[in-house]
């Protein structure tokens, strides 16, 4: 157990001999050596409170453990826990002579260590469950809601959803706010017909998933809200080498799944909360660029939607270069001989020929170019990174290395082949210590 957590938790508490309902959202920082610190929101029969937390914690080899904690430095007993999904999760239990309350942690990432969250990661559509109780007019009723809640990247939600208060429902629909912190906790508040009501949230499972507990007096309601569509870091590729850790400021970028927008007019891709130029669409398939501003030194966001039904974020990391090659027939390079003809078996470079590879996610260029915009032939935007590249592992000459005048994030090198027997040779690149494939390209 080790990394930060959120929970969610729910039950009843005795104190003296009245019951009342129990929810609790709360974060725990694991330390990986049995340390344990945290805070938490709880709301005991409508009466909402504050902690700090702060305590110890064991595990065995089965990944079941057991947690002590103080609650604003005062001891508080301890719970049970079940490690489960590989770590990614626990589900815990309290139980004694005051009740009992039960529930499960989520981690807040699949990575190691933490991430930095904001705005863009509660982005999409989520369906959400909500239960507990109310406590309306001096009695309390059983709670319950179910609907669907879309947050736009920016702090901006829309929901709609059916209340059942004990057997009486009602339907609403309503918008307003909500905020995300790095640590992943958040707010959110929502004004309907008939009324407003406020929650705090926390964003886990690199936004996966977004546990919420309602802050208002008087309500003891807690639950869980998950994506209605989600589109798989693994299908988030370089459009070249279809490496999906290959991602770079600037690159073309391709989403691979099924029931994706038909046209690019009808897609739209935003990264870090910023629109990408998106180029090709037809269902299964979508090719963008990656703006050259997203940040590369945390996680940054990803969504799209399909004529305005927007998909939840996932989170990708954007490198400063990561280098692909283009391919055709499996793994043979687009290549441009001298004549500018396509190189091939057939149709082979010649030793001390100059050569054209065409690439994408070298990064950054000097000049600049603004995303989305065709490069231009005067002057040439050379990539400002350290780089290399080799045919058949030995050091080729190069003569220019940038985007392609009149494209978008396509990047060209103009190589002279070096001395090499007659045969098929992998051409390779290095830009600021990253490694692109290795296609192949006919030497004669």
């Amino acid at each position: 157990m080790s990394g930060i957590y959120y929970y969610l938790l729910s039950g009843d508490l005795l104190s003296g001999t009245q019951v009342y309902p129990y929810v609790e959202l709360g974060k725990l920082a694991a330390d990986g050596q049995g340390g344990i610190s945290g805070n938490s929101h709880a709301s005991v029969g409508g009466s909402i409170s504050a902690y700090t937390l702060a305590g110890t914690y064991s595990m065995q080899a089965s990944c079941t453990g057991s947690m002590t904690l103080s609650v604003n430095s005062q001891p508080a007993g301890s719970l049970t826990f079940q490690m489960v999904n590989g770590g990614q999760g626990a589900i815990l239990a309290f139980s004694s002579s005051s009740g009992v309350v039960a529930g499960r942690a989520y981690r807040q990432t699949a990575g190691a260590g933490s991430i930095q969250c904001s705005m863009a990661s509660l982005s999409g559509s989520y369906a959400y469950l909500l239960t507990g109780a109310a406590f309306l007019s001096g009695n309390g009723y059983y709670y319950s809601q179910a609907g669907s809640a879309t947050g736009d990247g920016r702090g901006n939600m829309n929901a709609t959803g059916m209340a059942n208060v004990s057997g009486s429902t009602v339907t609403s629909t309503g918008q307003g706010p909500y905020s995300v912190a790095g640590d992943c906790s958040g707010t959110a508040s929502v004004k309907n017909q008939n009324g407003t009501a406020n929650y705090f949230i926390a964003v886990v499972e690199d936004g996966q998933a977004v546990l919420f507990m309602e802050s208002d007096a008087g309500y003891a309601v807690g639950g869980v809200a998950q994506p209605l569509f989600v589109t798989p870091p693994s299908a988030v590729v370089n459009a070249a080498s279809f490496d999906s850790q290959a991602l770079a400021q600037g690159a073309i970028f391709s989403i691979f799944g099924r029931s994706l927008p038909q046209s690019s007019a009808s897609a739209q891709v935003l990264v870090n909360g910023e629109a990408a130029p998106v180029f090709f669409a037809n269902g299964s398939q979508i090719n963008a660029q990656i703006p050259y501003d997203v940040p590369t030194d945390r996680p940054v966001s990803l969504s799209l939607s399909n004529a305005g039904t927007s998909s939840n974020a996932i989170l990708l990391s954007i490198r400063q270069a990561a280098p692909g090659i283009f391919t055709y027939s499996g793994n043979r390079a687009v290549v441009q001989n001298q004549d500018y003809s396509i190189n091939s078996p057939s149709n082979p470079a010649r030793v001390g020929d100059t050569v054209m590879a065409y690439l994408t996610g070298p990064g950054p260029v000097n000049p600049a170019v603004a995303t989305g915009s065709a490069a231009p032939s005067a002057p040439l935007a050379r990539v400002t990174a350290p780089y290399s590249f080799t045919i058949g592992g030995i050091q080729a000459e190069v003569s220019y290395f940038g985007l392609t005048p009149g494209f978008v994030g396509l990047y060209q090198a103009n190589l002279k082949v070096p001395t090499l027997e007659h045969g098929d040779y992998p051409v390779v690149t290095t830009v600021a210590g990253a490694t692109s494939n290795g296609p192949l390209i006919s030497i004669h």
